[in-house]
């Protein structure tokens, strides 16, 4: 039970930043893979894994409220992480390997809410949603909101539940298409 713990604080550290020395270490113990490949392949579950994570939040409010509300600041929250993970998908094929390792990470990271039957549906959306939906409002939020970390947390919550509709120009384009995604989960 104690290595089972070990490695799983382990795995988590690795997929929490994979260039620390940790996961290097994590690296040699999981057979020494090429530093290339197993880069790619982390690089593009734990992607999946986060937009999984987001995507789940989303469909729980989703659930709730029957609607994707634009104004809550945790779901523009969830659609800056998601915005921001699913970059690495723009342009992949769909049977491309940070494609295929993306959606792995998605399953693990949605806790299954992602599913062997639905995940095509999910990518796909997904797809669509980075290839042809300008997130630049969602992931510029993200870029400054890092940049001004040390502003104080009651402005910055106060300034972004305040603008929300307005400092996401395309908000409706965005909900329409998370919506889509999201829908697939109530079948």
């Amino acid at each position: 039970m104690k290595r089972i713990l070990i490695f799983l604080v382990a795995m988590l550290a690795f997929l929490a930043t994979e260039n620390t020395a940790d996961a290097q270490l994590l690296k040699k113990l999981l057979g020494g893979k090429s530093e290339t490949a197993t880069e790619t392949v982390s690089a593009a579950t734990t992607n999946g894994h986060a937009a999984g994570v987001a995507l789940k939040a989303l469909y729980t409010q989703y659930k709730a409220d029957g609607k994707l509300d634009m104004g809550n600041l945790t779901n523009l929250m969830n659609l800056t992480t998601l915005a921001t993970n699913i970059q690495g998908l723009k342009g992949q094929s769909n049977k491309s390997a940070f494609y295929m390792d993306f959606a792995k990470g998605l399953v693990m990271g949605s806790n299954n809410l992602v599913t062997e039957n639905n995940s095509a549906s999910v990518m796909s959306g997904l797809a669509n949603l980075v290839n042809n939906v300008d997130l630049s409002g969602l992931t510029a939020s993200a870029e400054d909101k890092a940049q001004s970390a040390a502003a104080t947390l009651t402005e910055k919550l106060t300034g972004a539940s305040e603008k929300a509709n307005t400092a996401v120009e395309n908000a409706t384009e965005i909900a329409t298409a998370v919506t889509n995604i999201l829908n697939v989960f109530r079948n």
